[in-house]
């Protein structure tokens, strides 16, 4: 991997984590205890399942968050960008579209 493609993935890394940052406080935000004893018994079902899948937005959030900070740790390391599995170069693309992939198209599947 060349300097430029590392500093590529390192800006990408940080881009996308402070989205999710933002996205994490939004969520966090959206799914803070509110008020389900609505007189309308679907307004209260509805909200209870905005609710719950914005939970589970959340804690997808959170793990992918985590994920790129590992990354983000890693990227100096000479095995950084090379497949956990096969060992085979994982392609710039696929970095670049998830910084945090430790396995390459193949091993993934």
């Amino acid at each position: 991997m060349t300097e430029t493609q590392r500093t590529a993935l390192r800006d990408k890394i940080q881009a996308e984590r402070t989205r999710l940052a933002a996205d994490i406080a939004t969520l966090e935000e959206v799914t803070r205890p509110g008020d389900e004893d609505c007189e309308d018994e679907i307004t209260r079902m509805n909200s209870l399942v905005n609710k719950s899948v914005n939970e589970a937005a959340l804690a997808s959030a959170r793990a992918r968050l985590a994920a790129l900070e590992y990354a983000q740790k890693r990227i100096e390391e000479p095995e950084f960008g090379f497949c956990i599995d096969c060992g085979e170069q994982i392609p710039m693309p696929r970095l670049l579209a998830m910084p945090e992939a430790s396995r390459c198209i193949d091993c993934a599947s």
